[in-house]
């Protein structure tokens, strides 16, 4: 599957946005609906020109450039989309440049984002109607040489190193090189020869195609993976022969091949750098193959590969943006990935010595520099380390309370707003009393999603349309609503539960059942959830409304399952997990794939935040039954050993049972009898049910933390910051006392 330059910027978005920010710019963007409509699209996919076009160009050269990208991102899409049969592919990609002012494509394509840009491309071509006819016949003429390349390689297997390199040529060295131009038009980069701006583009695809060879694999259907056959060949019989364990030399030697073949650019990219003059330009170009060439040196020798995923931290990302500012940090980087990739080259691999001579030449280039010196940027040291052939960084753990405190004391005093109802000072009494300062808590939840909303958001922008930044205040502030409606729903449960449990305690004060009665901590809760209907109706988001009536579902049901399960069902480790979900996780998980969802994200990256929160969830509440056992009552803010006195079986007493099953006689009978806890207790001390309880719950952490990792690379700084929160709130959560 193609992945283009137009996919990057992503990663290069903060980058951008630090540097342009400090320009002043009086040029309005225009905001005519069709400009509107081509600007949001950029912004929201977070394109490598995004901010450069909003806030450096003049506004005719920013147009260009704007219609430019999304006419390619199009024509893009219509390649990646293998649903499209291959005879009606290949005319749609011939002739997209004699179709780009038609207003109505007359075809559907792609999915999410990419889907809305082909759906509604009328904007687009009223966009390119208004632009100059020099930029018209350009764009028309790029259009029509890529996908002319693209059509060809629908019909062809790339079969030689010179048709992989004409491909990557087609994707993405004419980007490269029609931007080199217009960059140089704006006196932004001196003019360079056409072969360098066209490596920068086969350098970025080949490493694209390296990394992403496993997800191309596993889609269904099968995209075209342009791994050259004159490579490997030479090890397998079949291309998908490298995926199998037994091959899995063969497989190692292939990829360094394309290794090899990859850093055969480095030079050109190191050349192709040095032309550009303005520092908005150099940086994200820099960083871009900095990453790039760090990325090969991480996938060289990696069998990893074949498992997919691959990719650098995001620590050492984002020290590379931080600390790349001039060309002698580019040479100092190429410099140390080399020395890297250096070490872990086998001398039996048939590859060594063509590997070893490029990386030599490549070394050679930036001594000669004389600016090896003078570079801030230093990858090598005690602080990185080849292992696992992955390049890692200790990084300093971060106290995800804190990044959102701001936030949190917003939420805390809106949620103390919508629990006030002036007319029934008790009911506003019992409904505020979770919410008032002191007992509040540390909003464990709102803290999680609000972190995941920068996980996935990244920055919002500084400098960019008057409507483009309202979408993005406003994102944040649903977002932020979110969070509200979760804290009600779970103050509401905390409610309810006292009554049921007969609780005397909450959070280290008499609960509101012992203070008020039962009757108005009931009322207490129906009402904060009458409250988080109207909040969640103002979302008008009818997938966060199905998932928020799930969660609610889910309550009751988990406090059915406790209450009314025969004592076979209370001995069954898939019962109790299933209720702790009900009960626990499922408000977690859920509410994390509605911030996801209320943020446009693809169905993958949904599931991504769902699954974190499922896990944290999980893992969450085995702790807290956990504690139920090891804490104290002035620790835990409640009773201890509270569930096993109410008869509630939990997963140390569970697994306690697998090792002791003369504890199920005692579970039989309800432990009505106090002699019948310690009993249980002695048992479970005896046993190893505290333990495999932690073990179990440190498994869930770990799932939630490689969700995290799963998330689409960037090293946007806050980005980064968030989810390194979200892994450190796993660790918090397994290793806290109350």
């Amino acid at each position: 599957m193609t992945k283009s330059s137009r996919d990057i910027p992503e990663h290069l978005y903060p980058l951008l946005k630090r540097k342009l920010a400090t320009r002043n710019d009086n040029s309005p963007v225009a905001l005519e609906l069709h400009w509107a409509f081509c600007y949001a699209t950029l912004q929201k996919d977070f394109y490598i020109f995004e901010l450069l076009i909003q806030k450096y160009l003049g506004p005719e050269l920013r147009n260009a450039v704007c219609a430019f990208y999304l006419v390619l991102r199009a024509l893009d899409t219509v390649e990646d989309d293998m649903n499209i049969p291959s005879d009606i592919k290949v005319p749609i990609l011939e002739n997209f440049h004699r179709h780009i002012y038609d207003g109505n494509l007359q075809f559907s394509a792609g999915k999410g984002h990419e889907k809305d840009l082909i759906d509604q491309f009328g904007h687009v071509s009223t966009a390119l109607l208004e632009l100059q006819k020099s930029y018209q016949e350009k764009i028309e003429e790029t259009t029509k040489r890529m996908g002319g390349g693209m059509a060809k390689y629908v019909l062809k297997e790339v079969e030689t190193v010179d048709d992989f390199n004409e491909y990557c040529h087609i994707v993405n060295g004419i980007v490269f090189q029609e931007m080199s131009k217009l960059f140089h038009s704006s006196n932004l980069a001196n003019l360079s020869p056409d072969y360098l701006p066209n490596s920068m583009g086969l350098f970025l695809q080949k490493v694209h195609d390296i990394t992403d060879f496993m997800e191309d694999m596993k889609e269904i259907p099968r995209p075209h993976i342009h791994w050259p056959r004159q490579i490997w060949s030479k090890y397998v019989d079949e291309l998908e022969d490298l995926t199998y364990k037994k091959n899995s030399e063969k497989a190692v030697c292939c990829l360094n091949d394309m290794v090899t073949d990859a850093l055969s650019h480095a030079e050109d990219c190191l050349e192709y750098i040095s032309f550009l003059q303005d520092s908005t330009i150099f940086r994200p170009y820099a960083v871009l193959q900095i990453i790039n060439f760090g990325t090969l040196a991480l996938c060289y020798n990696n069998i990893e590969v074949f498992g997919g995923g691959v990719k650098l931290s995001l620590g050492l990302c984002a020290k590379i943006v931080e600390e790349t500012k001039a060309i002698s940090d580019v040479y100092g980087a190429f410099y140390d990935f080399s020395s890297m990739l250096k070490t872990k080259v086998d001398n039996n691999d048939p590859n060594a010595t063509a590997t070893l001579s490029r990386l030599e030449a490549i070394q050679e280039v930036c001594k000669n520099s004389g600016l090896l010196n003078e570079r801030s940027l230093y990858l090598e040291g005690e602080r990185y380390q080849v292992l696992r052939g992955g390049i890692s960084l200790v990084e300093q753990q971060v106290d995800p309370f804190s990044l959102v405190s701001d936030e949190l004391s917003l939420i805390g005093d809106r949620l103390r707003d919508m629990a006030a109802i002036d007319e029934v000072p008790k009911l506003s009494l019992a409904a505020e009393y979770f919410f008032e300062l002191g007992v509040e808590g540390k909003r464990f939840r709102s803290t999680v999603l609000l972190l995941m909303a920068s996980a996935l958001n990244g920055s919002l922008p500084w400098s960019v349309p008057d409507v483009v930044t309202n979408i993005s205040n406003d994102l944040r502030r649903r977002q932020q609503r979110m969070a509200e409606i979760t804290e009600m729903i779970h103050v509401a449960s905390l409610l309810h539960d006292d009554v049921l449990d007969d609780a005397d305690t909450r959070r280290g004060v008499a609960s509101v059942n012992y203070c008020m009665g039962n009757k108005l901590s009931v009322l207490a809760g129906d009402f904060l959830l009458s409250r988080a209907c109207v909040a969640l109706a103002s979302l008008n988001n009818i997938e966060v409304v199905t998932l928020t009536a799930t969660i609610i579902e889910h309550l009751v049901t988990g406090e059915t399952i406790q209450m009314a399960s025969t004592p076979e069902q209370r001995c069954s480790m898939d019962q109790y997990m299933k209720k702790t979900f009900y009960k626990t996780a499922s408000l977690i998980a859920n509410s994390c794939k509605a911030i996801a969802l209320l943020a446009d994200q693809s169905n993958e990256v949904a599931m991504v935040a769902y699954n974190y929160g499922r896990n944290l969830g999980l893992a969450f509440q085995l702790i807290d039954d956990i504690l139920d056992f090891t804490g104290t009552s002035a620790s835990l803010g409640k009773g201890s050993l509270s569930d096993i006195r109410h008869g509630i079986i939990t997963a140390p007493i569970l697994f306690a049972v697998e090792e002791f099953p003369q504890l199920r006689e005692i579970i039989y009978r309800s432990f009505e009898d106090p002699v019948y806890v310690q009993l249980a207790l002695d048992y479970l001390g005896k046993s190893s049910g505290i333990q495999r309880a932690t073990e179990l719950a440190i498994e869930h952490a770990n799932l939630a933390a490689s969700a995290i990792d799963s998330l689409p690379q960037s090293v946007d700084a806050n980005v980064i910051k968030s989810r390194r929160a979200l892994v450190d709130l796993t660790h918090i959560v397994i290793t806290r006392t109350k």
